[in-house]
């Protein structure tokens, strides 16, 4: 069977015999001839050499097993029809630019006001819609299904239908481990001698935050504590490295979070915590849109000032914080 052996048009005619139950009712609906729609779906059903609904002596309509198939799948196709339908005319018939841009949580607070800013800016601007996820998986997901048309994500994510966006590297984000301010470096330096941990150890220590199974470091982290603080506890269950650095802040355990979070945490949350760099999780991020979005000056050039502001700015604040290495309380431990 060919790709176009059938057409968007009797999809849609399929589906609204479906809604309205039989062919005489959804005449009325679409305002086609009952002979019309017959002859549509008939050409329909030979196309994918099946049969998709059962009529029966009333004029009322059954799906077949296929029948349903094809049925969620007119759905689903209506629905993407409607938002690139949508796009199109903000992006080629309207003088009212729409940012709908795709993070994850993470990038909350100082990078997502930029961002809202520099689209306020623009003397086209209408509006600026936020929509989160918890992985560069699902962000990815939601550009290719045009619900949003700018992203932020893991370079990885993107590795199919690369061709069809505009990509730019914005950082390098990396797993920061986090400790209430409270327990002393002495306390972290014998929690983490492999000789030693297992003696007494400091009580915050005992607890740590698991991140939601959605986030991709999760089974990373939960590795680390097994292998550098092995009576650790998951006593904490948060669903971003926001909520998880609160709990820390608050002095009930310890937790890991992103790098690129740190620039969006207050004062506050910074006073209580001690930060330290783990090494061996490194992800590159990316800024993605759709390519066709670069023959418009408004998005191409909101797309070019995201990109300066991580490299101008937003990168260098998450190398500014007070992160030190974790190497450093393990090389002082051998010294002494």
């Amino acid at each position: 069977m060919g790709a176009m052996d059938f057409t968007f048009r009797q999809l849609e005619i399929f589906r609204a015999v479906v809604v309205a139950g039989s062919i005489t009712k959804a005449s009325h609906r679409i305002s086609l001839s009952q002979p019309s729609i017959s002859q549509q779906l008939a050409k329909l059903e030979e196309s994918l050499g099946v049969q998709l609904i059962n009529r029966n002596r009333t004029g009322s309509i059954s799906l077949t097993p296929a029948g349903d198939f094809w049925y969620r799948a007119a759905q689903d196709l209506s629905e993407r029809m409607q938002t690139i339908l949508q796009e199109h005319d903000q992006t080629f018939r309207t003088s009212n630019m729409e940012l709908k841009l795709g993070i994850t949580p993470a990038l909350r607070g100082t990078f997502l006001t930029a961002v809202a800013r520099i689209a306020q800016e623009e003397a086209s601007f209408h509006r600026f819609e936020l929509v989160y996820d918890l992985n560069s998986n699902l962000l990815v997901e939601q550009l290719r299904m045009h619900r949003v048309n700018f992203a932020v994500f893991a370079a990885e994510a993107l590795s199919e239908d690369a061709g069809s966006f505009a990509v730019a590297n914005l950082f390098v984000d990396t797993i920061v481990w986090a400790v209430p301010a409270s327990v002393s470096d002495d306390d972290l330096r014998l929690a983490l001698d492999p000789a030693r941990h297992s003696q007494v150890l400091h009580p915050l220590l005992r607890h740590y935050v698991e991140i939601d199974p959605l986030v991709p470091t999760r089974s990373a982290s939960n590795e680390w504590y097994r292998l550098h603080l092995p009576q650790a506890a998951p006593s904490f269950r948060a669903p971003t490295f926001a909520s998880s650095i609160e709990f820390v802040a608050d002095g009930l355990a310890t937790c890991h979070i992103s790098r690129s979070l740190v620039p969006n945490l207050s004062q506050n949350v910074l006073q209580n915590v001690k930060l330290f760099q783990v090494d061996g999780f490194e992800r590159h991020i990316v800024l993605a849109m759709r390519k066709h979005f670069l023959s418009h000056p408004t998005y191409a050039r909101i797309f070019q000032r995201i990109v300066d502001f991580c490299h101008d700015d937003y990168g260098p604040a998450m190398q500014a914080q007070m992160i030190r290495p974790l190497s450093d309380l393990e090389t002082r431990l051998r010294v002494a």
